[in-house]
């Protein structure tokens, strides 16, 4: 068995630059219900390759029997590789720089608290045009939660309004696993046995079970629904009951060639600027113990995604609903010796899983490029919502999903991608990546330049090689104009005096 990056060359988010090249008007009509009933499931750090469908091999048969039923979408990534400023973007269709999120909120030195209630989201939209609302699970948008937009039904966390006296991590907590002669079975900060849970009492099957109450409550109205089911897995440490927690031999899995690799110029991307961001102790049977104990959590979490689906079944929902599957962003699991989430652009960060089931859609794969902000504007065209304040950097998937890859011939293949801030610390990071090439602009360290046919996990930054001179200007110039369309100013001024210097 072996844990590695699905070799997929391609992958991609879009802007208002290309979102009018294909409108809802050329799509010919399709034979939807009457009733635009929606069950929205996000998960919470889930890269494409933590299951089967996407090149994963742990085991997870409901959601490979899901995916074969639906729109594969194949090619799709994140907006920005942050949960807070990536769910705010989903749910707003607007990216950071014009929401004000653009950073992680609840968290030591995070600048705000909450998606401002002034700045509406598909939930109010939804409450406008009569629908019964339900959202359980993660929200991580801010202490103005669904319950205060308008959902019917909300069970969930509310942040706190006022950080009085942040709390800084414990960022001396590691240095235990730096003892000599000492041994440690488990790392908590990285993979655990979870001793105080079960299947039955685990995350997963509470919000399942969170999920389906307002399922069958929904079965006896007349207005249509939309619930969002947000789950907290698989984002790490990955502590994980038993049997799945040893469920994968670590000893078999396979690490990822750039995993002891450190590039000249992106040291910034190894600040331990969260205590499990210190992985200097860790040996190779821990990373892959980690990476094993992940692939026993998805495997838990599939059977409880199981249970989800055979209550929509049961409730005679399965073929009338829309049904959506996707992740806020992926997660690091070793590739160039990083963990979780930073300030960098690496696939295993930007790729995620998203399926649509669309009703009396047959299943097809999707391989142009998209991005998870553009759920917005297809939920928004399929609800018949009318957005309060303009979803500006959203598309409608609803061409792809009723013409296939055909739909946008004309749609150039490139993906634009963000991460302005990590806990209290700016970055300005913005990347463009067609199928070929990939370029991130960093304004804290050296840019990067990969060459994605050649090199898919981006191992050699080809930054200075004189032989890529025509390909970094055509992508320098393609993110300039993008930074343009969007009114992404500051970071737009930033690049153009960068690269007048650079050329002087």
């Amino acid at each position: 068995m072996q844990w590695t990056m699905t070799a997929l060359t391609s992958l991609g988010a879009f802007t208002p630059l290309f979102a009018k090249t294909y409108s809802a008007e050329k799509s010919k009509k399709q034979d939807f219900p009457e009733k635009r009933n929606v069950i929205f499931i996000i998960t919470d750090d889930m890269r494409l390759d933590m299951a089967g469908f996407g090149g994963g091999l742990m085991s997870t048969p409901n959601l490979d029997r899901f995916a074969a039923e639906s729109t594969c979408f194949s090619e799709a990534c994140t907006t920005t590789g942050l949960s807070s400023p990536s769910r705010a973007a989903l749910f707003t269709g607007r990216y950071g720089h014009r929401t004000g999120l653009a950073d992680n909120l609840h968290l030591w030195h995070s600048p705000i608290a909450t998606l401002p209630k002034e700045v509406p989201t598909l939930i109010e939209w939804a409450k406008n045009s009569g629908y019964f609302i339900g959202y359980v699970g993660k929200w991580h948008v801010g202490y103005v939660t669904p319950e205060d937009r308008g959902a019917d039904m909300f069970v969930g966390r509310k942040g706190p309004k006022l950080m009085k006296k942040p709390t800084r991590p414990d960022f001396k907590g590691l240095d235990k696993y730096y003892e000599k002669g000492k041994k440690w079975d488990e790392k908590p900060e990285y993979y655990s046995t979870d001793k105080n849970r079960t299947y039955e009492t685990s995350e997963p099957k509470h919000e399942v079970d969170n999920g389906i109450r307002f399922l069958q409550k929904a079965a006896q109205k007349d207005k249509p629904f939309y619930l969002t089911v947000g789950f907290h897995t698989p984002h790490p440490a990955y502590t994980v009951p038993a049997p799945y927690a040893t469920m994968y031999n670590y000893r078999d899995i396979q690490l990822p060639a750039s995993y002891k690799e450190h590039k000249p110029g992106l040291e910034y991307q190894h600040d331990v600027m969260w205590p499990w961001m210190n992985v200097g102790h860790m040996s190779d049977n821990d990373w892959r113990k980690t990476i094993s104990y992940s692939m026993g959590l998805m495997t838990m979490f599939d059977q409880a995604i199981g249970e989800l689906f055979d209550e929509i079944k049961r409730l005679g929902m399965w073929d009338n609903t829309l049904i959506v599957f996707t992740s806020d962003q992926g997660s690091m699991l070793a590739e160039h010796g990083l963990y979780d989430k930073g300030p960098y652009a690496y696939d295993g960060l930007m790729r995620i899983p998203m399926l649509i089931k669309a009703p009396g859609v047959a299943p097809q794969k999707i391989n142009h490029e998209v991005s998870l902000i553009d759920l917005n504007q297809t939920l928004v065209e399929y609800m018949h919502l009318q957005p309060t304040v303009a979803n500006v950097d959203s598309r409608s998937l609803m061409p792809l999903i009723k013409h296939g890859d055909e739909a946008w011939a004309k749609v150039p293949d490139v993906a634009f991608y963000r991460y302005e801030w990590y806990n209290g610390h700016w970055f300005g990071e913005r990347a463009v990546r067609t199928p070929e090439w990939k370029y991130c602009f960093n304004p804290c360290g050296a840019d990067e330049l990969y060459n994605l046919k050649e090199d898919p996990q981006e191992r050699v930054n080809l930054i200075e090689d004189k032989a890529c001179a025509s390909e970094l200007l055509k992508l320098r110039k393609m993110l300039l104009t993008h930074l343009g369309q969007t009114e992404d100013i500051m970071v737009k001024e930033i690049m153009e005096r960068y690269i007048k210097y650079e050329n002087d």
